[in-house]
């Protein structure tokens, strides 16, 4: 057993030093010769903690199992712009999988050599709880770094709806069961969202109609044509589709640290008292879910920490700030055995609350 457990870590160190020697966590050193790099390199295989991550030339692939232009695709891409300046001469590659299922699965199956990792956000629990995914993000692969805690959410309905605020909709469905149409994706991540909000604002989830509809593109088109009437949206959207007239902005949900003044903070505009959180209008629950980083399980501790330290340094470039700033997100720079625990903890809560709606499967 001393054996097995000794050749694992000269493996392990051999792993880190071959993939792990480019990017550093001193400016200076990314900024050697080749030569120096060479030498870097060799000093790697003595210590592979020193900070370095990707040889230099090496191309590091991100699988975001969503399509082109979605929260978790942007996020990734604010990532891989911020990684290019830490890592310089590293090339990054964002790969987007149609089929979320078939984007996890290729994470899952990749090589454990921290250059093929993969983006996702909390949902990715509830669909394996729900049933409609088989890739355990807590088992079946890794976590190395979270990208932020997520953001606010916009809840929004259709022009002209009668409810303009979330205790009128509430209202509202009670008065009319079986009325109103929610836009979500259906055993996914916002029809618990949405299960959680009507069961808060109306006493009994199942008062509305939920139907599929996923993608923020087809959110905003459906809401805005009348053919669904509730759905949800990025705080900008809804900034830009109110501004026009083309929907009814009823309140946000997000991570119980936000407030209508520090959403206007992160976007950079002062936003109307329509924008103002659950918790500001009254309702207790909130929507915490991180977005993660993650590789193949079997990645060394060696790889994983130290792609952890270059996720945590290019979460301060500021093209990583700025992008989410944007989209109304709380950045969170945490280490590895942080972000453990963080999916961890999130694991718990999202447990708990699709057996409480009756949808978990397994």
């Amino acid at each position: 057993m001393r054996k097995s457990r000794w050749t694992a870590a000269v493996m392990a160190g051999i792993l880190a030093a071959g993939v792990l020697a480019g990017c550093s966590s001193d400016s200076e050193t990314a900024a050697t010769t080749a030569g120096s790099q060479a030498e870097n390199s060799q000093e790697a295989a003595g210590n592979a903690a020193d900070g370095s991550v990707w040889a230099q030339g090496s191309t590091v692939y991100f699988d975001v199992p969503a399509k082109a232009g979605g929260g978790t695709d942007l996020y990734t891409r604010y990532l891989t712009q911020a990684l290019a300046e830490v890592c310089p001469g590293v090339n990054f590659i964002v790969t987007n999988y149609d089929t979320s299922e078939v984007g996890m699965e290729h994470v899952k199956n990749a090589d454990p050599d921290g250059l093929t990792l993969g983006t996702c956000h909390g949902g990715a629990i509830i669909q394996y709880l729900a049933g409609s995914s088989e890739v355990n993000i807590k088992d079946d692969l890794r976590v190395v770094g979270i990208l932020n805690q997520g953001g606010p959410q916009a809840i929004i309905a259709k022009p002209g709806a009668p409810y303009t605020n979330l205790k009128e909709l509430g209202e509202y469905v009670k008065a009319n069961p079986g009325e109103v149409v929610v836009g979500c994706s259906l055993g996914g991540t916002t029809q618990v969202l949405f299960t959680s909000l009507i069961e808060a604002v109306a006493g009994d989830a199942s008062l509305v109609n939920y139907v599929q509809c996923s993608s923020e593109a087809d959110k905003l088109t459906n809401v805005a044509s009348g053919a669904i009437d509730i759905a949800n949206c990025s705080i900008p959207n809804a900034l830009s589709y109110d501004a026009d007239g083309k929907l009814t902005v009823l309140g946000s949900i997000g991570p119980k640290v936000a407030t209508l003044k520090n959403m206007g903070e992160l976007v950079g505009a002062e936003l109307d008292a329509k924008f103002a959180t659950t918790q500001e209008q009254g309702f207790e629950n909130t929507w915490d879910s991180n977005y993660y980083v993650m590789a193949p399980k079997d990645t060394p501790d060696e790889v994983c920490e130290a792609i952890n330290e270059a996720i945590r340094k290019a979460t301060e470039v500021q093209s990583f700030i700025d992008g989410n700033n944007s989209m109304a997100t709380y950045i969170a720079a945490i280490d590895l055995a942080g972000s453990q625990e963080a999916l961890n903890a999130e694991w718990d809560f999202q447990d708990e609350l699709v057996t409480s709606m009756g949808l978990k499967v397994r």
